[in-house]
């Protein structure tokens, strides 16, 4: 019976929810003297470092007064007041036994001196983390950086440049506003992975992923693989006019976390990203032609550089990327426009 008297005092113990709390022992034992080895107990996923259980006048439990269950450790926080009991199941310091006249049977020992303390110790750091699929979702735009006479040269509606002057309006980079509300940006990170460099508060960030950038213009920009420079402005209005553009991608970040314990605290990470331009597509919407979708390159640059960064207090994370370099190729346009997105990361790490 000492055995179950024992179990039912662990379960009762694993069962607190409170940091503090005054126990109730129920144990059930016999004048007879009973020796149980108990050198590597277990039960479930318990474990328990405890040597040996006697009872009678001379019982005495060797072992450690704290248990260990998962990530739960319950820790012995003040002296137990030794009643004067005959028998006696002594715990460390936690002492527990029959009534003074040794009746047999089951009886309640309060024991209020004695506390026993839940700590939730922190779950151990692992020193490679993954994160599949993550999110982002924010606001996208350029920074025009083309010079005014890489736009006369190259325009071939300027009467300035060529004696003969051909239809349409001449093309400056006010042409190319954007609707700032309805320009986005939208990552799908397929995996990200953290690498521990020095006790889990300066790590090594890195993954693959799409980006996406929806840039949606507010003139009749138009975009064509088969139009000198790839790019004219249009004839028509359009009720629906964006550029699209697809990167698959590489990001490099140092992450700082001062306090890596703790799910709360503040983090930041910076660093590069490199993509290689997977696809574009001009959709537009008119009255005069209605629906249409145009795909090419367009003459965009294969590469985009860009400089990351996050921060984050708890579940909380705002992203930011620049690019480093032209969205399109420089080589060949004279449009010189580096975009830059900011916007909410939805991810564990």
């Amino acid at each position: 019976m000492i055995q179950k008297s024992l179990f039912t005092f662990l379960f009762l113990g694993a069962c607190f929810t409170s940091q503090a709390q005054t126990i109730t022992a129920l144990i059930n034992t016999s004048k007879d003297a009973i020796k149980i080895s108990l050198d590597n107990l277990k039960i479930g996923n318990i474990k328990l470092g405890i040597d040996t259980i006697r009872t009678g006048n001379d019982t005495v439990l060797k072992g450690s007064d704290t248990l260990k269950i998962g990530s739960i450790l319950i820790v012995k926080k003040e002296e137990a007041e030794k009643p004067n009991f005959k028998t006696v199941i002594k715990i460390g310091d936690l002492s527990y036994g029959d009534p003074k006249d040794g009746e047999n049977g089951w009886f309640k020992g309060d024991l209020k001196k004695t506390r026993i303390e839940i700590n939730n110790t922190p779950k151990k750091l692992k020193n490679t983390e993954t994160n599949w699929w993550i999110f982002d979702l924010g606001f996208a735009n350029f920074l025009d950086k083309s010079p005014m006479l890489y736009w006369l040269a190259a325009n071939p509606n300027s009467p300035s440049i060529y004696p003969v002057t051909y239809p349409g309006p001449v093309m400056f980079p006010e042409n190319f506003s954007l609707n700032n509300k309805k320009s986005t940006n939208v990552n799908v990170w397929v995996v990200t992975q953290k690498i521990n460099l020095y006790q889990h508060k300066i790590n090594l960030k890195y993954g693959l992923g799409v980006e996406m950038f929806n840039f949606r213009f507010d003139k009749p920009i138009s975009f064509r693989e088969d139009i000198e420079k790839n790019v004219k402005f249009d004839a028509v209005s359009f009720t629906k006019n964006k550029l699209l553009v697809k990167y698959l991608t590489v990001p490099v970040q140092i992450n700082f976390s001062p306090n890596p314990t703790n799910k709360k605290a503040f983090y930041a990470s910076i660093g590069m990203s490199a993509g290689y331009l997977w696809n574009a597509k001009n959709k537009q919407i008119s009255g005069e032609r209605g629906k249409e979708k145009f795909r090419g390159n367009f003459n965009l640059n294969d590469w985009r550089i860009a400089t990351i960064g996050e921060l984050g207090v708890g579940a909380v994370r705002l992203y930011g990327s620049f690019a480093n370099t032209n969205l399109f190729n420089q080589n060949q346009s004279f449009i010189d426009m580096q975009p830059f997105a900011v916007g909410l990361r939805f991810s564990k790490f």
